[in-house]
């Protein structure tokens, strides 16, 4: 029973939406299988298929798990009953099957009376009392894996919108304030990159394909960008200017609407984060400003 969940594993695209209840069912259902030959003792085992299911966090995925458990772990009592391992053993200190039971007790070798309803007692006293115990289980997986996951969730989505400029994708101006008063003072070397551009959204494209955890951009004003990079190699300042200037002259030369830009930079110790962005800031308006003389 346990080749289909290997192979399922192994060559069936595990995204599909499928997939998981059939291996949660193969599960279940070895589960049951296990359960049925080992009596009392494997009633942990109808966990099992839930703590699986619980790792999609998803509350349908885990409800229906519940729900084909129950179902095998019922089928597993039964089938116990009559052709597995005697529930018995565990009183009587034996390893036999109930068929072995009802000889001796047909034989007058047992003195002890059977109940005439198996059925109703196995579903009443012994399937019930489990699923019970199941459901409570589950509601508090539910609550610790999946509701957990589901506020972690909401957290990280409210984070992402108080720290990042919904319109371009990077930092925002809040961000940015927070980290060069907090973050940027414990770097060792810092490098700022400020670029004023009149196409938004060109260079904030731009700027995001080449941010990384070491390069930061924050959208600090209207058209205004700031890139931080934490311990800049050599050449990287320059790269990243070109880099951006290539992409701004490639959407000039498609007819687009025509991008101008200024830029500058400035490196030192991240003690001094405010100085070194003062004077890459200045260095971006010179070259603002020389580039518009330079076209009258």
């Amino acid at each position: 029973m346990g080749i289909p969940v290997l192979y399922i594993y192994k060559k069936v695209d595990l995204s599909r939406d499928w997939v998981k209840y059939v291996l949660l069912a193969l599960i279940c259902a070895i589960s049951a299988v296990m359960a049925a030959f080992l009596s009392f003792h494997a009633v942990l085992i109808y966990v099992l298929p839930l703590l699986s299911a619980v790792q999609y966090r998803e509350r349908m995925t885990l409800w229906v798990t519940y729900a084909v458990n129950d179902v095998t772990m019922t089928l597993s009592m039964l089938a116990g009953f009559y052709h597995g391992i005697c529930d018995l053993n565990l009183l009587l200190g034996s390893n036999h099957t109930r068929d072995w039971y009802m000889e001796q007790w047909g034989a007058g070798t047992m003195q002890f009376s059977l109940e005439p309803d198996p059925v109703f007692t196995i579903l009443f006293y012994g399937a019930l009392p489990r699923a019970v115990i199941l459901l409570a289980f589950t509601f508090i997986l539910r609550y610790i894996s999946i509701t957990g996951h589901e506020d972690a969730q909401r957290i990280a989505d409210l984070t992402y919108r108080k720290e990042t400029d919904l319109g371009t994708h990077v930092y925002n101006k809040n961000k940015y304030e927070e980290m060069i008063a907090d973050y940027y003072l414990g770097v060792d070397r810092l490098a700022a990159i400020f670029w004023d551009v009149n196409n938004l959204k060109t260079l904030s494209s731009v700027l995001y394909e080449l941010s990384t955890d070491r390069r930061k951009v924050y959208r600090v004003g209207g058209d205004e960008f700031v890139m931080l990079i934490e311990n800049p190699v050599e050449t990287e300042i320059e790269s990243m200017v070109e880099s951006v200037s290539a992409a701004l002259q490639e959407k000039n030369s498609q007819g687009e609407m025509p991008v101008s830009s200024a830029v500058g930079w400035a490196e030192g110790y991240g003690v001094d984060v405010r100085k070194i962005i003062n004077e890459a800031d200045a260095k971006m308006y010179e070259n603002k400003t020389r580039g518009k003389e330079s076209r009258k």
